[in-house]
């Protein structure tokens, strides 16, 4: 299927592309061979190998207030048992959206909150109820977008990878911001903080809990599952989803994995991580026994999280849903009743983890699991919400920000590929199959999507050749420093050379490049690299060294809103400080 974004280079990210048959074929790619399904196994990146390290749990994770909007933006009012797509209101937020919904998060984003955060004094106001924390919460999400944007005075190339993610939330924010009426916004909004809270502060400054062989339940360990500095270089971003589940539904066996991907090539990605936080005030039988008299949860039976730490090998006999072995819970038996707790089973490398509010969970991407059916909640005007997270690295996180799992940009890509398949494949006048342009003309949905496609697609080639000519100039700069040559290279010399439009795109033209240059030299002290190039290979004769530009005269000074004159004679030098900012 064709896609508009080029296949990743999974191998430059740590990644190992490898057959791998699960039993699963998605409906796109139903006339391939079974032989033709891959997987991408990616290197450890946790901090530690060891197998009992490989799943770390912490508790309260979350402002509790927060955990109640994250449950009351996605638990429906009234019992919609196993409707995916059905509308819901909420009783405090007053704002109507389908459930279960689907977002992206950027690291930048989360950053940016932590960020504003920090600065602002308002974020660490501890109201007491939870109306008042809602006000609050929404007087803070005001003030946060504008602050966001100033932080978003990058690059242009940044500008534009980030904008296909911000530009229709700034739109309905502009909308909606006097009564904070868009549940889109605030759902994203809850996402952000859930991500840099849990995924950004909490993880890597503390192990949280962990299962052991020795005592089969959680205990406290000093091994983190990553480091900060190694999450922030490695990610992308989040892809955030939240669902909600009432007694006997259940999640089968599975492993998690960027979804159109495989719909689009068939190829298995796994998330680098994975995590989930529990939002009900639900809680299993041995918290009821230990818990305070004022503590307002009720008790649920089943709908455990549990998760097999021998990875894509127990994986590989069990596949899709258990479509290989024929046990959609891939041999996961529930522990006996009188367990306490996190409960680790060594013979088959089970961990069964309870069901708890205000819960987080997190493993490596690559580990099978399921949720386990609800038997039982006490209380019926009570759901089972959890709300999940899937980090993904640089080769294919903005893949998946175009349409994350359960989000409405998703459902309308899957839409778009079953109509597409949905074609008669004989009309009587000898075409062998898919659609005509009669039917793509009938169908004014699917001729959107498909204008919104090719928007998209050029968008993305102009990114990549933005990319390309960066570095393009940047190793011509280091070459001629290299060279030793007398003289300095002007604006207009670079312009020159690179300014040459392709025949497919018709970009850059000489103005493009000047434009494209010119933004490279004024916009260096506004990046977040300080306009840093690294140098890897050593083409400016020190490998691993970092450069910035510098003009070297400009004889005729630019104004405002002019472009810098081309007689600006450039060069490079070695930055100060050979280390990019964490």
């Amino acid at each position: 299927m064709n896609s508009d974004f080029a296949f990743p280079a999974f191998e430059s990210h740590g990644g190992c592309l490898e057959p791998f048959n699960d039993g699963h074929c998605p409906e796109t790619q139903a006339s391939s061979s079974a032989d033709a399904a891959r997987i991408v196994r990616y290197i450890c990146p946790s901090a530690s190998n060891s197998i009992e390290n490989n799943v770390h749990v912490y508790n309260d994770v979350l402002h509790p207030h927060h955990v109640q909007m994250l449950y009351e933006a996605t638990a429906p009012t009234q019992n919609h048992d196993h409707d995916i797509d059905s509308t819901k209101t909420t009783p405090c937020l007053h704002l109507t959206g389908e459930s279960p919904w689907g977002t992206y998060v950027t690291v930048e984003e989360a950053l940016d909150w932590i960020n504003w955060t920090k600065m602002n004094a308002k974020c660490k106001v501890d109201t007491t109820t939870y109306e008042d924390y809602v006000a609050s919460w929404r007087e803070k999400l005001i003030d946060f977008y504008p602050f966001e944007q100033k932080c978003m005075s990058l690059s242009d190339e940044k500008k534009e990878e980030h904008s296909y993610q911000t530009t229709g939330r700034k739109e309905n924010f502009d909308l909606a911001k006097n009564h904070c009426e868009n549940m889109d916004l605030m759902r994203h909004a809850l996402a952000v903080e859930a991500v840099a809270q849990f995924f950004v502060e909490t993880i890597p400054s503390s192990s949280g809990n962990f299962v052991t062989t020795s005592s089969q339940q959680s205990q406290p360990t000093n091994e983190k599952l990553y480091t900060k500095s190694d999450f922030l270089r490695q990610t992308h971003g989040v892809a955030v989803w939240a669902l909600s589940s009432r007694p006997g539904a259940s999640v089968q066996y599975h492993i998690d994995y960027a979804e159109l991907l495989r719909y689009e090539y068939n190829v298995t990605v796994p998330p680098l991580f994975a995590g989930t936080i529990q939002c009900s005030a639900l809680c299993n039988n041995d918290q009821i026994v230990n818990a305070a008299e004022n503590v307002k949860t009720k008790r649920m039976v089943g709908g455990e999280f549990c998760v097999n730490l021998r990875g894509l090998d127990h994986y590989a006999e069990h596949g899709y849903k258990g479509v290989l072995s024929g046990d959609p819970m891939g041999g996961w038996k529930r522990p006996d009743s009188a367990t306490c707790g996190v409960h680790f089973d060594s013979s088959n490398k089970w961990v069964t983890i309870p069901y708890a509010c205000n819960r987080g969970i997190v493993h490596n991407g690559d580990l099978p699991h399921l949720s386990a059916p609800i038997q039982h909640i006490d209380d019926d005007n009570l759901s089972r919400v959890i709300v999940g997270f899937n980090v993904f690295g640089h080769d294919v996180g903005a893949r998946v920000a175009k349409a994350p799992e359960h989000s409405r940009q998703f459902r309308r890509q899957v839409k778009l590929y079953r109509t597409t398949l949905s074609a008669p494949k004989g009309n009587g006048n000898g075409s062998n199959g898919g659609m005509d342009l009669s039917q793509i003309r009938n169908n004014k949905g699917l001729t959107k999507l498909l204008v919104l496609a090719k928007r998209e697609r050029v968008k993305a080639q102009l990114r990549h050749d933005q990319k390309q000519l960066t570095c393009n100039i940047w190793n011509h700069l280091l070459r001629h420093s290299a060279s030793g040559e007398n003289r300095h290279l002007c604006v207009g010399d670079i312009v020159e050379k690179f300014g040459i439009p392709s025949t497919e795109s018709g970009w850059p033209t000489p103005v493009d490049a000047h434009v494209h240059l010119h933004n490279m030299l004024k916009q260096q002290n506004s990046t977040e690299d300080g306009g840093k190039f690294h140098d890897v290979d050593g083409i400016g004769g020190l490998c691993g060294a970092h450069y910035k530009i510098v003009l070297v005269n400009d004889l005729e000074p630019s104004t405002r809103g002019k472009l810098i004159a081309a007689s600006t004679a450039v060069s490079i030098t070695r930055s100060d400080n050979d280390t990019f900012p964490e």
